[in-house]
């Protein structure tokens, strides 16, 4: 055997092994992925529509349960006008009785709102226990100005 032809069957031998073990691995992730989904079953635990109080908001939301995280997931038909500091608060208070003054009295700051429009998600803290809320609230904090929210 000539050293070409040793180099030739060197390197087709490598590729074969090397494709082998590439699809075994493969095949393996892809057998454990699909072992997964009941693991992260989602259950809707509260949903319901925004009401504006100030400032533009449409759009609906659902509270899920998801992976052992508890969601807020705002729909895709979600929409509200743009604004300085906008937050997404939990608050113990319903939104008939929230206001720019008082929104965040005992409120759980779960972030910065993502998008003006569209799905979004906000997790809720390990701990926080939904029962002992009323409302998700966006609030423009810098301001005291409530745009509005929806009753859990």
């Amino acid at each position: 055997m000539n050293k070409t032809s040793y180099i030739k069957t060197s390197l087709i031998s490598l590729a074969f092994y090397t494709t082998a073990a590439f699809g075994a691995v493969c095949t393996t992730a892809v057998m454990a992925h699909a072992q997964t989904p009941a693991a992260t079953a989602t259950q809707s635990l509260a949903a319901g529509d925004f009401v504006q109080k100030s400032k533009s908001l449409r759009g609906s939301y659902e509270i899920i349960q998801s992976g052992g995280q508890t969601i807020i997931r705002f729909a895709d038909n979600f929409k509200t006008k743009s604004g300085p500091d906008l937050k997404v608060f939990l608050s113990p208070q319903t939104i008939d009785t929230a206001a720019g003054n008082n929104a965040t009295d005992g409120a759980v700051l779960l972030g910065f709102v993502k998008s003006t429009k569209g799905t979004q998600d906000y997790i809720l803290p390990q701990g926080v226990n939904l029962s002992d809320f009323g409302s998700v609230l966006i609030h423009c904090e810098a301001y005291s100005v409530l745009w509005g929210g929806g009753n859990i």
